[in-house]
C-alpha cells in the first residue's frame, strides 16, 4: 500500500482530469461538483470508493480502486481508470444544459 498522501493526489489528479475534459465539452464544473465516499454501503468495498460529479441537476457516477486511485497520484494512465473518465466526460456532454 502507498502512502496516504498517493490517495489525496490520485483524487485531485482524477478531479483534473474530468474537469478539462468536461470543459472540453463546452461545459463547467468545479472541485466543488465531486463528492468522494469511501467504502459506500453499494457493495464496492472498503478498498473502492464512489466518485459522483454533479452535472446541472443530474450526476455521473464511477467506483475507483484504491490501488487506481493511488496509481494517479503523477498521472492518470491506467486504461481502465481512463475508461471510467472518458465515460464520465461522455455522460457530461450529453447532459442537458
Amino acid at each position: 500500500m502507498q502512502p496516504k498522501d498517493d490517495f489525496s493526489k490520485g483524487i485531485q489528479t482524477i478531479e483534473r482530469a474530468i474537469i478539462e475534459g468536461v470543459r472540453t465539452v463546452g461545459r463547467h464544473l468545479t472541485t466543488a461538483d465531486f463528492t468522494w465516499q469511501r467504502g459506500h454501503a453499494v457493495v464496492p468495498g472498503p478498498d473502492m470508493t464512489d466518485l459522483q460529479v454533479r452535472i446541472g441537476r443530474r450526476a455521473a457516477v464511477g467506483i475507483f480502486s484504491r490501488e487506481e486511485i493511488e496509481d494517479a497520484a503523477d498521472r492518470v494512465d491506467r486504461p481502465e481508470t481512463l475508461l471510467k473518465i472518458q465515460r464520465i466526460i461522455a455522460e457530461a456532454s450529453q447532459l442537458p444544459r
